[in-house]
C-alpha cells in the first residue's frame, strides 16, 4: 500500500492497475491522508490553482508511483512556467491540462512524460500547430483531445502527428 498527504482540495479516484479500461471511482477527498492498495492505480483532480499549488502538489505526489493520471482541467492558472514542475512525476501516463493557460512552449515540459499515452489539451486556445509538432514526438501518445483549439488545423494535425495517436476534436 502507498501512502501520501495533501494539503490540498484534492479528489482521489482509483482502479485497478491491471484493467486500464475501467473507469475511475472516486475513493476520497482532501486536504488530507491517502492510501492506495498495491492493485490499484490512482488519478488526482484538482480545481482552483495555479503554479505555487501545482508545485506544491507534484512534491506531495513525488514518492507515490501509483498516482499515474493528474486532471488538472480548468486550472487557468497554471500557465506553461507551472508545467515544468511535471518533470518530477516521469512515471504519468493520463494527463488533463483542458482549459489551462498553456501555449506551445508550456508542452516542451512534457516532453519529460516519457509514459504519456493520455493528453487532453482541450480549449487551450493559445496552442496551435507549433504545438501540435512537439505534442507528435511524444513516443507513447496513444490519445489526444485538442477540441475547441481553434489554432490547431487540419494540415498541422496531419503533418506532425502519428498515425497510431487517436485524436479527438470535435465537430468539424
Amino acid at each position: 500500500m502507498t501512502t501520501f498527504s495533501s494539503r490540498l482540495p484534492i479528489i482521489v479516484f482509483t482502479r485497478p492497475a491491471d484493467q486500464p479500461k475501467v473507469e475511475w471511482a472516486e475513493g476520497d477527498r482532501g486536504p488530507g491522508y491517502f492510501q492506495v492498495e498495491n492493485d490499484q492505480v490512482a488519478m488526482v483532480r484538482v480545481k482552483n490553482i495555479g503554479n505555487k499549488e501545482l508545485a506544491q502538489l507534484v512534491g506531495e505526489l513525488v514518492n507515490c508511483k501509483q498516482v499515474i493520471s493528474l486532471n488538472l482541467a480548468e486550472n487557468r492558472k497554471i500557465t506553461d512556467a507551472g508545467l515544468e514542475v511535471l518533470k518530477d512525476l516521469p512515471w504519468l501516463t493520463d494527463l488533463n491540462l483542458g482549459a489551462c493557460d498553456i501555449t506551445n512552449d508550456g508542452l516542451e515540459h512534457l516532453k519529460a512524460l516519457p509514459h504519456l499515452e493520455r493528453l487532453s489539451l482541450i480549449f487551450c486556445n493559445r496552442i496551435s500547430d507549433e504545438g501540435m509538432r512537439t505534442v507528435g514526438k511524444f513516443r507513447n501518445l496513444e490519445f489526444l483531445d485538442i477540441l475547441g483549439c481553434v489554432h490547431i488545423t487540419h494540415s498541422g494535425i496531419d503533418r506532425y502527428l502519428p498515425d497510431r495517436v487517436k485524436l479527438h476534436k470535435g465537430r468539424k
